[in-house]
């Protein structure tokens, strides 16, 4: 079944829909801003055996097919991701990864698709949003959603989701990610930016964040999303353990001043750790 919500953020519509397309997937969002629009797949497998790591695989690739050309020159295919379409995996991947809880271990891949491209608006933050909301309407236990922004300041004015030519002549080129509650990732550059203008646009990132979050939480409700129970494992102590035993020495190593005599504090702390919590055999 198809459901679709949209809400006007900035000068134009965010829409998220589902139900159409990768209906194999655990959870699909297609999610589009103007005329671009991000197809945003979520799959998962069984945990893998012995493993003390999160397997959360994120990518994001952007054909030239988009924007309704194809590539020239000598080289007629595209191959491997482009440093562009490595950084945007990033960007998806930091927002997301530790709104799983810490026992986790299944393997799961975010795949995100740009369908379609109005050359003006990015598709990178439209994935960073998609694959929230695909994960939202998984029935994976991801604890969001999270939303993303692209923030410009154009002629004193901040603009959201600002389009190329906007970029052009801001000063600031600002991704905030974050939930309803917080702010939790900030990536940019700005050319020249008092302290106060960059929290402000942190702040007004945030405002814009929890309306993309009231939107996908709004998705969720019409999907009638029912999360699957997991078996939760036994913890085994050692982080009870360290916290109780370290967690002072440690927040004193880290406050030593000077970045060689603090980098050697937490090393020696590190090995005493070691030797008093694995002795020799």
């Amino acid at each position: 079944m198809k459901v679709r919500v949209e809400r006007t953020i900035g000068k134009q519509t965010l829409s998220l829909e589902t139900g159409l397309l990768a209906k194999q997937a655990a959870g699909a969002v297609m999610i589009q801003y103007g005329e671009t629009s991000v197809l945003s797949a979520v799959t998962t497998g069984k945990g893998r055996e012995g493993i003390d790591f999160f397997p959360l695989t994120c990518d994001y690739r952007e054909r030239t097919a988009a924007a309704g050309k194809f590539p020239g020159g000598f080289l007629k295919r595209e191959g491997r991701p482009t440093m562009k379409e490595t950084l945007s995996a990033r960007l998806v991947d930091r927002p997301i990864r530790p709104m799983f809880p810490s026992w986790f271990r299944n393997e799961v891949q975010v795949q995100n698709f740009v369908m379609s491209s109005d050359r003006q608006t990015d598709g990178d933050v439209l994935a960073m949003n998609g694959s929230s909301a695909a994960l939202s309407v998984s029935e994976l236990p991801f604890d969001g959603p999270v939303g993303s922004v692209r923030m410009g300041y154009v002629q004193g004015e901040w603009v959201v989701f600002p389009t190329s030519d906007d970029l052009e002549e801001s000063e600031l080129d600002l991704i905030v990610s974050g939930t309803q509650e917080a702010v939790m990732m900030i990536e940019g550059f700005a050319r020249e930016m008092s302290e106060d203008q960059m929290v402000e646009a942190i702040m007004e990132s945030h405002k814009y964040i929890q309306q993309i979050c009231e939107l996908q939480c709004e998705l969720v409700e019409k999907v009638g999303v029912q999360k699957k129970e997991y078996e939760i494992p036994e913890p085994d102590g050692i982080y009870e353990t360290m916290r109780e035993r370290f967690y002072g020495e440690l927040k004193e190593a880290q406050q030593t001043e000077g970045k060689q005599a603090r980098a050697d504090a937490c090393e020696a702390l590190k090995d005493r750790v070691m030797q008093e919590l694995i002795p020799d055999p």
